[in-house]
C-alpha cells in the first residue's frame, strides 16, 4: 500500500486508487506507440484506440514506447482490479478485460485532456480494485424521455469514472419508453406521454440493444426497471384492462403527483400473464444478471403478495430481481435485492435476513436535488439543502453490511434537456463514483476537491454541460446554465 501522504503526492485522479507509488521522472510519448497483446482483451483495446485517436497519437510497431495490455491471473486484483506501471514504457495488467478497461481510463486520465506535440506521463505504479461491486446511476427516461445518443454519452463518461451499472428507468405514470411487441399500446400511447414540459418519446428493441451492446463494449451493465405494480398511469391508459372496473381515471398523466395509480392486484387473471409477458420480452433484451421490478410508493392489501409473485418470476427466469425498498415487507428468497431510497425507513430486518442492498439514500444521492440550495427547477423535498457536492461526498456505505455498492438517482420531472441533465449530473456523479470505488478510510474531501478541480479540462474535452462547482474553484470561469 502507499506511505499516508501518497494521496496527497498522486496526480489527479478520480476516483482514488487504492495505491500509488511516485517515481522520478517522466515518460514522453510523441507521434505514435507500439501497442502489444490487445487480442487478449478487445474492450480494453477499444477503449485504448479511442484514447489515442483523441490525442493523435498513431500506432506504428516501431515506436519507441511501448503500451502493453496484459491478462495475468493475480487474485489480488479481483474481478476489476488493476496495475498500471509507468516507466520507460507502459504496462497495464489486470486478470480481466473490464480490469484493462479501468486501467485504460486511469491511463486516459494521466493523459493530457487535448492534443499536445508531446504527451507527458509521470513514472508511477498504480495498484488498484473498487471497494464495491456496483457503482451506479439511476436514470429516469420515463417522466422526460432522454434520447439515445445522450445515453451513449452517458455512458462515456460513467466509463471514464469506472462506474459500471446504467439502471435505466423505463416505466412510470408519465410514459412507457420500451417497446413490448406483444402490447403495442404501451408505446404507441404510453411513449407519447411526458411530464409536462418534458419530452415523450420510446426507444425501439432494437434501440436498446444496441444501447447493451454500446454500454457492455465499456464496461457497464445496463440494468432495466419495469416499475410494478405502481406508477402505471402511462400502462393503464395504453390497456385499460389492467385497471380495476370501477377506476375512472384512464388517461395519460403529465403530472408531478405519485403513488396515485395500480395495476388492478385483485384481477390475478389479468395482471399476472401481462407482467410475465412483458418480462419475458424485457429479459430477451437485457442480459443482465438483476433486473429491477419498481414495487415503490404503494400501499395496496395484496402487494406483498405481488413483489412474492413477480420475484419469483424473474428467478424462473434464471435473474435475480431488485425492488425499492418497500418490497421488503414481502416473503423473497434472500438474494432478492432491495433498493434503499428513503433514509428513515427501517431496512434492518430485510439486511438481519441477509439481502442484498444498493444504496440510494435520498438525501445524498438524488441529484434531481439542487446542486446547492434553492437552485432553480430542482427538488428540494428529501433534503430542504439540496444534495451538494461535499454531501454526496460525505456518504459512509460502511454500515451496511449487505451493501452491493451505491447509485446516485437522477429523477427527470423538473429535468427536460440534456443540458439540464447535464448540470445536475456532474460533477456529482463522478464524486458518487468515488464513493463506490474508493474505501471511506481512504477518502478526505479536500483531496477529492483538488484531483476533481484540475480534472475539469477532462470534462471540457467530452463537452459536459457540467455545473460550476464552487468547492473546485469553477464559479468563476462561467459554465452551463444553471
Amino acid at each position: 500500500m502507499a506511505e499516508p501522504d501518497a494521496a496527497n503526492a498522486a496526480p489527479h485522479l478520480v476516483p482514488l486508487p487504492r495505491s500509488v507509488s511516485m517515481h522520478p521522472g517522466e515518460l514522453r510519448i510523441a507521434g505514435a506507440v507500439e501497442l502489444r497483446d490487445t487480442a487478449s482483451a478487445p474492450d480494453a483495446a477499444a477503449a485504448l484506440k479511442r484514447t489515442l485517436d483523441a490525442l493523435e497519437i498513431g500506432v506504428d510497431a516501431a515506436a519507441s514506447v511501448r503500451i502493453h495490455l496484459q491478462r495475468f491471473d493475480d487474485a489480488a486484483l479481483g474481478d476489476e482490479g488493476y496495475r498500471l506501471v509507468v516507466g520507460d514504457h507502459v504496462q497495464l495488467v489486470a486478470r480481466t478485460d473490464a480490469g484493462l478497461l479501468h486501467a485504460v481510463q486511469t491511463l486516459r486520465q494521466l493523459l493530457p485532456a487535448q492534443p499536445q506535440a508531446e504527451l507527458r506521463l509521470p513514472r508511477l505504479e498504480i495498484v488498484d480494485a473498487p471497494a464495491y461491486r456496483w457503482r451506479g446511476l439511476s436514470l429516469d427516461v420515463a417522466r422526460s424521455f432522454l434520447p439515445v445518443d445522450y445515453v451513449e454519452r452517458t455512458i462515456d463518461r460513467m466509463a471514464r469514472f469506472k462506474l459500471n451499472r446504467l439502471h435505466l428507468h423505463l416505466t412510470d405514470d408519465q410514459g412507457w419508453r420500451i417497446e413490448i411487441k406483444r402490447w403495442p399500446k404501451l408505446v404507441e400511447i404510453g411513449g407519447a406521454s411526458a411530464v409536462e414540459g418534458g419530452r415523450s418519446g420510446w426507444y425501439t428493441q432494437d434501440e436498446l440493444r444496441h444501447l447493451v451492446a454500446y454500454a457492455q463494449a465499456r464496461g457497464i451493465t445496463i440494468v432495466p426497471e419495469i416499475d410494478v405494480p405502481g406508477h402505471v398511469q402511462a400502462a393503464l391508459a395504453s390497456y385499460n384492462e389492467l385497471a380495476c372496473d370501477d377506476e375512472d381515471n384512464l388517461a395519460p398523466y403529465s403530472g408531478l403527483e405519485v403513488g396515485f395509480s395500480v395495476l388492478c392486484l385483485d384481477k390475478p387473471e389479468v395482471v399476472y400473464p401481462f407482467v410475465q409477458q412483458v418480462l419475458e420480452e424485457v429479459l430477451a433484451i437485457f442480459p443482465s444478471r438483476e433486473i429491477h421490478m419498481g414495487g415503490d410508493e404503494i400501499k395496496h392489501p395484496r402487494y406483498a403478495e405481488f413483489v412474492s409473485r413477480t420475484a419469483a418470476m424473474v428467478a424462473e427466469q434464471g435473474r435475480t430481481a431488485i425492488f425499492w425498498e418497500e418490497g421488503s415487507v414481502a416473503d423473497t428468497a434472500p438474494d432478492v435485492v432491495f433498493q434503499f431510497w428513503n433514509d428513515g425507513y427501517d431496512i434492518a430486518a430485510a439486511v438481519e435476513e441477509g439481502h442484498p442492498l444498493i444504496l440510494s439514500p435520498c438525501s445524498y444521492f438524488y441529484i434531481d436535488h439542487g446542486n446547492y440550495a434553492g437552485q432553480p427547477q430542482t427538488y428540494d423535498w428529501c433534503r430542504k439543502e439540496g444534495v451538494p457536492l461535499a454531501r454526496l461526498y460525505a456518504f459512509d456505505p460502511t454500515p451496511f453490511p449487505t451493501a452491493l455498492g451505491i447509485e446516485a438517482a437522477l429523477w427527470t420531472e423538473l429535468v427536460h434537456t440534456d443540458a439540464a441533465a447535464d448540470n445536475r449530473l456532474w460533477p456529482r456523479l463522478a464524486a458518487a463514483a468515488e464513493v463506490a470505488w474508493t474505501p471511506t478510510a481512504q477518502r478526505r474531501y479536500a483531496d477529492f476537491v483538488r484531483r476533481m478541480g484540475a480534472l475539469r479540462p477532462h470534462l471540457d474535452a467530452m463537452d459536459i454541460g457540467y455545473h460550476p462547482e464552487p468547492d473546485l474553484g469553477w464559479q468563476s470561469e462561467g459554465s452551463a446554465a444553471e
